[in-house]
């Protein structure tokens, strides 16, 4: 029961959220257009659609071991990426600190 309440939810917000914000306008004045940008939208939704449901079918063929390696790597290569630009930020931080 919790998983379907939590699915109408999300969408509950969604909907909400592009009401709300469908009327609002780009923040910058010379620039007239939507704060939407409907072109991205074009794009990414079928993109994001289309690997949602490549997503299901590969969890519901692949082994449980293949499925726990690639969330294993994935976590794995965003900490490490993670880890690298917040090490860098930080260095340039603190240089900028240093020098003032």
């Amino acid at each position: 029961m919790a998983i379907p309440l939590a699915n109408v939810t999300i969408f509950g917000g969604a909907i909400a959220n592009c009401v709300l914000n469908m009327p609002k306008r780009h923040p910058d004045p010379s620039v007239d257009r939507p704060l939407i940008d409907y072109d991205l939208v074009l794009v990414m939704e079928p993109l994001t659609i289309a690997g949602a449901v490549v997503g299901a079918i590969i969890n519901k063929l692949a082994p449980e071991w293949l499925i726990t390696f690639c969330l294993v790597a994935t976590l794995a290569f965003t900490a490490r990426k993670t880890w690298s630009k917040g090490f860098s930020t930080y260095e340039k931080e603190a240089k900028k600190n240093a020098v003032s």
